[in-house]
């Protein structure tokens, strides 16, 4: 039996040799288990989306997303109050580190909210949207308000491919 996050990276490898060939995209990969070390059910994964390229997603296949409004250098949210209830910040608690499938942990960083810390890659901070269903199909809502975009792994805003 091959070691979870090899199999995890391997699943990905497939979903985005899929995606790229116009097949339908695979569920998201399994949230991880409790003793790797990560954040239960945070991740950050490199996957190939239909219409906006390489995005990053969270572990249940939620578009990610960064915010004009907010600062990446240095990293600051400027989405608080009922903001919150539409752009949901990707936490993580305590020392618990999030998986991440395609990203590079040096761009991976934690700015303090009272819930958590929030992720931010580049500097971004990142959301993720109340109604997105966690599919790859669609732009999901990529420039909502001009200010709102799906991001890239490394942290840029997604361009439609």
């Amino acid at each position: 039996m091959l070691p979870t996050h090899l199999s995890r990276s391997l699943a990905v490898a497939g979903l985005l040799a899929l995606t790229a060939c116009g097949a339908a995209p695979a569920p998201a990969p399994p949230p991880p288990a409790a003793h790797s070390g990560h954040a239960e059910g945070v991740g950050l994964y490199a996957v190939q989306s239909g219409p906006l390229g390489v995005v990053a997603t969270d572990a249940q296949g939620h578009l990610l997303y960064r915010s004009d409004a907010d600062s990446a250098d240095p990293p600051a949210s400027a989405c608080t109050g009922g903001c919150t209830d539409t752009w949901i910040p990707l936490v993580v608690t305590g020392d618990a580190e999030p998986e991440l499938l395609g990203v590079d942990e040096a761009l991976v960083g934690r700015l303090p909210r009272a819930e958590g810390d929030q992720l931010t890659l580049a500097g971004w901070p990142l959301y993720r949207h109340r109604d997105d269903t966690g599919g790859l199909s669609d732009t999901g809502q990529h420039g909502a308000e001009g200010t709102w975009f799906a991001v890239t792994p490394t942290g840029g805003k997604a361009a439609p491919a």
